[in-house]
């Protein structure tokens, strides 16, 4: 995503939680989301607001979007086998448990079978 349509999207975000919309920030969301169009950054906002309303809008929250749903895709694609005992796909704790979510991406975890 260019400047100008990170300037863009952030007015779309403004309409929402009021943000002030600085050529600094446009910069900013540009520079983090180097490889994401305005189109798909602009859809990803939509799911996220309809699923997160009252949370203040960040690059990462796109970012988390995008990884939640390439996930449910490639799980669509199935058919796939139960995940070992124990243990849960990666969509199911990103999206429904805090110990394994984190700003930004995933914590890892350990799954070893010695305690």
């Amino acid at each position: 995503m260019d400047q100008q349509e990170a300037f863009r999207l952030l007015g779309r975000a403004s309409a929402v939680d009021n943000r002030k919309v600085t050529q600094l920030a446009a910069i900013v969301w540009s520079d983090t989301l180097p490889d994401m169009s305005y189109d798909e950054a602009a859809d990803l906002m939509n799911e996220f607001r309809r699923d997160s309303p009252g949370v203040y809008l960040e690059p990462g929250h796109l970012q988390r979007q995008k990884r939640v749903r390439l996930a449910r895709t490639r799980e669509a694609r199935g058919p796939h086998p139960l995940p070992p005992a124990g243990q849960r796909w990666a969509v199911d704790a990103i999206e429904n448990d805090s110990e394994y979510s984190a700003p930004g991406g995933v914590l890892e975890a350990s799954h070893d079978d010695a305690g």
